[in-house]
């Protein structure tokens, strides 16, 4: 009878303690869910890049550029604990010169704990490979190959007077998912370049020009060795300030 009353007594004790720290718990959790905003600013060299306007390369071309479109997908977080938390539904087309498609809103992302944000420049295997899909991935937003190509990750248009071809037009379509010509190409950047939970990303896109030689190469329209080695050059476009 006394070990009973003994066991009340301590429950009675323990258990306002216990709904505390599991409300205190609760709460925290839900409070340290926050977005996170990812700013892309698109530049050309130290320009903020325009639709149509001339541009001077480091290789002395001048250009036009009409259009700029790619893939980011697959957000991930990655904790200080080395935990990562993928983000739902985080494939996003973006469009250069569409502003509505230069922010990126990443929800429920406990940012006290962020230690990297990770994603990728296109569209891996998997979706390439999983039939029709919708939102940004729609095969409708000109972005779609056909089923044996998959998806267009990285796409760059524009005219040049070093293009001989018509209208002096170059055209990248950078794509491509089979081995060993995967365009593909990860991201990863450091949770300290995110400023009130915002992480501004830098796109200069005066870099694809810089080993390339528009007379001579100014069409890349099909997977291959051409798409897998601009691809390489995609992740030197992106830059954060610490």
């Amino acid at each position: 009878m006394f070990l009973l009353s003994f066991k009340l007594k301590y429950l009675v004790t323990i258990l306002p303690l216990i709904l505390t720290q599991v409300i205190f718990t609760k709460s925290y959790s839900q409070e340290s869910k926050e977005e996170l905003n990812i700013v892309l600013v698109p530049k050309f060299g130290e320009d903020h890049i325009l639709k149509d306007t001339w541009y001077i390369t480091e290789t002395k071309d001048s250009i036009q550029i009409s259009k700029i479109k790619f893939y980011l997908t697959d957000f991930k977080i990655e904790s200080k604990r080395g935990k990562g938390q993928s983000i739902n539904n985080s494939n996003h087309l973006i469009d250069v010169f569409d502003k509505n498609t230069l922010n990126i809103v990443l929800s429920n992302v406990d940012i006290s704990t962020c230690n990297e944000v990770l994603f990728n420049i296109g569209v891996e295997e998997k979706m390439n490979t999983s039939g029709a899909l919708s939102g940004d991935l729609d095969p409708s937003k000109g972005m779609y190959w056909s089923w044996q190509s998959g998806y267009i990750n990285f796409k760059i248009e524009g005219k040049s007077p070093s293009c001989e071809t018509r209208k002096n037009k170059f055209q990248f379509h950078i794509g491509g998912f089979q081995k060993p010509f995967t365009t593909t190409r990860p991201i990863t950047i450091q949770a300290k370049s995110i400023k009130n939970n915002t992480l501004t990303i830098v796109l200069d896109f005066s870099k694809i020009f810089k080993s390339i030689n528009l007379n001579s190469t100014n069409q890349v329209l099909i997977p291959g060795k051409e798409a897998f080695d601009l691809a390489e050059i995609l992740p030197t476009l992106f830059s954060v300030d610490d």
